[in-house]
């Protein structure tokens, strides 16, 4: 069975990614899996966030006021991508969020814990400035990649800057 790890920020940009991904496991009869690796800086920026809960069957007219981190609510994203682009693409999907001090080792590391077979990654085609002065997560997971990667451009229609 084949293991097809699609790392993604669920940006719009991402679709092309993901759904090419979807398409390669459905015909190989694999399994396929999304991770968004998160960033700390990311999770101190945005705090803890306050989210309103309706209780559905508590009868409280106006529910009751938690917190949530960013990594939990962008876990449960994940999980709720996963069960989306599972049942369009009649797939099994499993998706994660992850707390990463280095994207490209988080990607390396679930890969192995997961055994993934092949890594999905997309390209938004940086400036030619921007990749030499910082890279591109991109590029650093070719480059240090244990396992086959794949690169979809995600913007087709755009020309590099």
């Amino acid at each position: 069975m084949l293991r097809v790890l699609v790392a993604t920020d669920f940006s719009d940009d991402g679709r092309t990614v993901v759904d090419f991904a979807a398409n390669l496991v459905r015909q190989s009869g694999g399994k396929m899996y999304l991770l968004h690796a998160v960033e700390p800086c990311m999770m101190d920026a945005a705090g803890c966030i306050t989210l309103e809960h309706h209780d559905g069957g508590s009868g409280e007219e106006h529910g009751e006021i938690r917190h949530a981190s960013l990594l939990e609510m962008t876990n449960n994203r994940a999980h709720r991508a996963a069960e989306k682009i599972s049942k369009k693409w009649d797939i099994p999907i499993y998706g994660k969020a992850e707390e990463a001090d280095d994207v490209v080792e988080c990607i390396h590391q679930f890969c192995e814990r997961h055994h993934i077979d092949i890594l999905v990654i997309g390209n938004r085609h940086h400036s030619l400035l921007s990749s030499i002065l910082l890279g591109s997560t991109a590029e650093k997971l070719v480059r240090t990649a244990k396992i086959p990667v794949t690169v979809v451009p995600c913007c087709p229609g755009n020309k590099r800057a």
